[in-house]
């Protein structure tokens, strides 16, 4: 009966958290497809550093966008550590396990089905992860208009946002081939929103231009880091294949 009490933004962004992995089911079940190679094995002893890679990520990434808006005077910390770690610890362990169903909701369809339907086609890496990163950002376009997502300009934010997926696409992307799993990805993508939740819902933190350093994918220091993270990991698969 609780669902009864959704409000329509809430009911929208049901159907937005869902639609991916409701689309791989439908199409693997219904539309011939199969289970092959939707990469729903663990791998866990054969791509343990994988999995560690996947955990360590967006702490690290997002550590450093914090530190260095710090060190720029465009962070400000609102506590002293002592204060704030417990509060974080709280707000990312209550988050973790959501967050993770969430973002098994979206891998399952990004990097369950989308990508190993691409590669069956013959697409190559780059041209595959970029169409992907593509049609995810744009995914995203209604849920943001239809709530306070940002209070960047959209006509700034928009394009930030689209870059920021399209490299987050890159590595999620090889880290689905490189581990072949999806369980990779989802784990990344599951803490890297816990771990920013814990950050920026608890207003832990206070960011003087978000723009610039913001945890949150699309500022300028995510971007740079993220991408570059995208590139080694496309030159990394590139020099070992030859």
């Amino acid at each position: 009966m609780a669902w009864l009490q959704l409000s329509g933004n809430e009911i929208g962004g049901l159907i937005f958290i869902i639609g991916p992995i409701l689309m791989m089911v439908m199409l693997r079940f219904f539309g011939g497809d199969g289970w092959k190679d939707a990469g729903l094995n663990l791998n866990i002893k054969e791509n343990w550093h994988w999995y560690l890679f996947s955990l360590l990520v967006y702490p690290i990434m997002m550590t450093m966008v914090i530190v260095l808006g710090t060190i720029l005077g465009v962070t400000k910390v609102n506590s002293n550590l002592n204060s704030l770690l417990p509060v974080f610890i709280a707000g990312f362990a209550v988050q973790l396990i959501p967050r993770m169903i969430f973002a098994m909701f979206e891998e399952w369809g990004w990097r369950g089905y989308l990508e190993p339907r691409l590669v069956a086609l013959g697409v190559p890496d780059t041209r595959r992860h970029l169409f992907i990163g593509a049609v995810w950002a744009f995914w995203h376009f209604p849920l943001i208009l239809s709530t306070a997502y940002t209070e960047i300009p959209y006509a700034i934010f928009f394009p930030f946002f689209v870059i920021a997926v399209i490299l987050t696409a890159i590595v999620y992307g090889q880290l689905r081939k490189a581990s072949g799993t999806v369980w990779t990805s989802v784990v990344m993508h599951g803490i890297g929103n816990a771990f920013g939740w814990a950050i920026l819902q608890n207003n832990l933190l206070t960011f003087n231009n978000k723009l610039l350093a913001n945890p949150a994918p699309e500022s300028i220091f995510s971007v740079v880091i993220i991408g570059v993270l995208g590139w080694w990991m496309l030159y990394k698969r590139k020099t070992n294949v030859q």
